[in-house]
């Protein structure tokens, strides 16, 4: 049986549409990683008095509507003396994300969050079998993962499954966080681009979102207090045997990430 129509819904997305050319291009992208308090983050960042919120946080208008400038801002208010961006997630390791975002966007400002990668599979995880999408276990489908990662046959295959907002190789790729940056700054400036820990941001919220402001050039502000947004609430405990294995797997890549952040890693 077919669906009938939202009429309203569909009124809205032609409204955005046709107004689109009044529309503000966003400023700034949050890219990912997932599950790394990028909802927390994009909250401090639109609490700030000159940053207006999309009506979406996670638009993924790059991946949807890649050449399309005017689809582009659909979701953006109307051009004003202000700031405002996006925190799609999905971009973080899409293949066509930054050069799509760089067709239109060439210099627009990047903020990344990182979180220990094994602790962020396992949290990913989670979300989509709550969300009833995941039906594996998790040592199954995270050593699918590191095996395709590591075979170089496999390639065709991971950037395939990367394309989906849900695929095989999501819980582990995206923890792959050195890669995924260098795959940015083929297309950004370095200087256009903020690499954050998620448990610094969570520590000392008001003084890397005050690092966040300055990197979107916004002046000093008072962050009041925030709820933590999208709070996970998963009692069940990892496998330790999976856990170490995914440590061991992420090892080197942390390791070449502390250099490229030059700084020390507390994963």
């Amino acid at each position: 049986m077919s669906k009938n129509p939202d009429f309203q819904t569909e009124f809205i997305k032609a409204w955005r549409l046709l107004s689109a050319p009044m529309r503000a291009l966003p400023d700034f992208i949050l890219p990912g990683a997932p599950k790394c308090g990028t909802s927390s983050m994009y909250d401090c960042i639109a609490a700030h008095p000159q940053v207006r919120r999309s009506d979406r946080k996670e638009p993924t208008n790059f991946i949807h509507y890649p050449t399309s400038a005017l689809r582009s801002r659909m979701h953006f208010p109307f051009r004003g003396n202000f700031k405002t961006g996006e925190g799609s997630v999905e971009y973080f390791t899409h293949p066509d994300a930054p050069a799509n975002i760089h067709a239109i966007l060439p210099h627009v400002k990047l903020i990344f969050l990182f979180r220990d990668p094994v602790q962020r599979a396992w949290s990913d995880y989670q979300m989509f079998v709550k969300e009833g999408h995941e039906t594996e276990s998790f040592p199954v489908v995270a050593r699918r993962a590191m095996q395709w990662l590591n075979d170089p046959d496999a390639r065709p295959l991971v950037s395939s499954s990367l394309r989906n907002s849900f695929g095989p190789m999501r819980y582990v790729a995206n923890g792959l966080y050195w890669l995924q940056a260098m795959r940015w700054l083929d297309y950004f400036d370095r200087k256009d681009c903020l690499f954050l820990l998620s448990e610094d941001f969570f520590a000392h919220p008001k003084e890397v979102t005050s690092q966040v402001y300055r990197h979107l050039s916004l002046p000093k502000w008072e962050l009041p207090p925030l709820p933590v947004a999208r709070m996970g609430d998963y009692k069940e405990k990892m496998d330790p045997e999976i856990e170490a294995e995914l440590k061991a797997f992420f090892a080197p890549h942390n390791k070449t990430l502390a250099e490229f952040l030059g700084r020390d890693l507390i994963w």
